[in-house]
C-alpha cells in the first residue's frame, strides 16, 4: 500500500492506520481484512480490536507525492484507507485522524478520497474549520452495496459539506434505483461520480450485470460520472478483463469539473 496502486480509480493509496470493525454487508468477505491476517496482523478488526499505527517515515509519504506531483505539474488521486475506516468508532485514533486532516491541508496537488461505510460519524468528526469550507482536495464517498444502505446513507451524504462527493457501488449486492433526474435535481447536483464493482477472492457474491448497467443507465441519463470497475468473480468469467465487459460497461469516467481541472492548489470549483 503506497505509492503506485492496483486500484483503477486511484493512483496511491494511504492508510492512516490498519484495522476496523465490520458494519454492513458489504464487509463480509473483507479483502483488508483477509490481506492483514494474510501479512501476520490477525488481531486488528473487531469494535476493541487494536489498531496498527505508523510512524513518521510513512506519513511523510503523501509529502513526498505532493512534491512530485507539484514539479510535474499534474493531480494525484489518493484513497484513504484501503485498510481502513476513516471515521472509525475505535477510541485510540483521535490523534491520527487529527494529523491526517492536516496532511490533506498540506498537500494542495493530492486530491484525497476517503470512502466510508460510517457515514453518521462524519459531521462529529470532521474538525470544525471544514464544518462549512471543506478542502478542495478533499472527496468524500461512501460504500453503498444495495437500496437499504441507499436509501438510509446517501441523504446523510448529500448533506454534508464536500467539493466532490462519490458513492462506491462495490461489492454490488443488488440492484439499486436512485431518483429521476427531473425528481431529484439536489440529489443530482450534489453527487458527482458512483463506481460500480463485483466482489472477488474467496465465497465472492454473484453481481447480475443488469444491476451495473442500470446505474450505469441512471448516471447518464443525469449527468453523474460512471466508473466501471470490475465484476464478479462469482459469476463474470472476466471480471477484471475491462475489455471483454458488456459495450455499455466499458466506462470509466471521472467528475467532469475535476477531469478538466488544471493542476495545483485551488485548482477547484
Amino acid at each position: 500500500m503506497g505509492e503506485g496502486s492496483s486500484i483503477e480509480w486511484t493512483d496511491h493509496t494511504f492508510n492512516p492506520w490498519w484495522g476496523c470493525a465490520k458494519v454492513s454487508p458489504g464487509c463480509d468477505h473483507c479483502y483488508a481484512e483477509t490481506w492483514s491476517k494474510r501479512t501476520g496482523f490477525n488481531a486488528l478488526w473487531g469494535v476493541n480490536a487494536e489498531r496498527r499505527l505508523f510512524g513518521v517515515k510513512h506519513w511523510a509519504q503523501p509529502l513526498t507525492w505532493n512534491r512530485k506531483a507539484q514539479v510535474e505539474g499534474v493531480r494525484r488521486r489518493v484513497f484513504c484507507a484501503s485498510m481502513a475506516d476513516v471515521f472509525d468508532n475505535h477510541h485510540d485514533l483521535a490523534r491520527e485522524r487529527e494529523e491526517l486532516w492536516e496532511l490533506i491541508e498540506d498537500t494542495a496537488y493530492l486530491d484525497w478520497l476517503i470512502l466510508t461505510k460510517r457515514v453518521g460519524n462524519i459531521a462529529k468528526m470532521f474538525p470544525d474549520r471544514w464544518r462549512f469550507v471543506p478542502p478542495q482536495n478533499l472527496w468524500l464517498g461512501i460504500s453503498v452495496v444495495n437500496q437499504e444502505e441507499a436509501d438510509r446513507d446517501i441523504p446523510k451524504l448529500l448533506a454534508l459539506p464536500a467539493v466532490t462527493r462519490f458513492l462506491s457501488c462495490e461489492p454490488l449486492l443488488g440492484p439499486i434505483e436512485f431518483p429521476l433526474p427531473c425528481q431529484g435535481s439536489v440529489f443530482w447536483s450534489r453527487l458527482h461520480w458512483i463506481i460500480v464493482g463485483g466482489e472477488s477472492g474467496a465465497g465472492a457474491r454473484p453481481m447480475d450485470e443488469r444491476w451495473a448497467a442500470h446505474i450505469q443507465q441512471q448516471c447518464a441519463a443525469a449527468g453523474c460520472a460512471f466508473f466501471m470497475k470490475q465484476g464478479s468473480q462469482a459469476n463474470w468469467p472476466g471480471f477484471k478483463d475491462f475489455d471483454t465487459f458488456p459495450h455499455e460497461l466499458q466506462v470509466r469516467q471521472w467528475p467532469e469539473a475535476w477531469a478538466s481541472l488544471p493542476a495545483g492548489p485551488g485548482a477547484r470549483l
